[in-house]
């Protein structure tokens, strides 16, 4: 597969050919179909103060995707292969004052999942 990688703590990107990988128990594997770029992905190709100071290079970068699920992991039991999904990188804690007041995107304790690369 095709990936953005981010090679090191230096500005710019790569677009690399890597496995594709297998999901894990828990996880499913998305054939994406349409992908987005957000402030995030140019901060990080610019690699500026806040990238600095918030990303671990290397990795792959993008989480703005959208596709239909290929492969289920064992456990998956509530979803289809071939369901439409969209990837969510933010994990909210779902109890400080913004998640009560439904602002989830205003987390006070959000943090991110994503996998690098190595």
């Amino acid at each position: 597969m095709r990936a953005l990688f981010k090679p090191s703590a230096a500005p710019g990107l790569e677009m690399i050919e890597c496995a594709e990988p297998t999901p894990g128990p828990h996880d499913v594997k998305i054939c994406v179909e349409k992908t987005g770029i957000c402030g995030t992905d140019l901060h990080i190709e610019s690699w500026d103060a806040w990238a600095a100071s918030a990303v671990n290079a290397p990795l792959i970068i993008g989480h703005e995707f959208s596709g239909r699920i290929v492969e289920l992991g064992a456990d998956v039991t509530t979803l289809e292969v071939g369901a439409l999904v969209s990837g969510e990188g933010h994990i909210i804690c779902g109890t400080c004052r913004n998640c009560r007041a439904c602002r989830r995107h205003m987390c006070c304790g959000v943090c991110y999942r994503a996998r690098t690369w190595q």
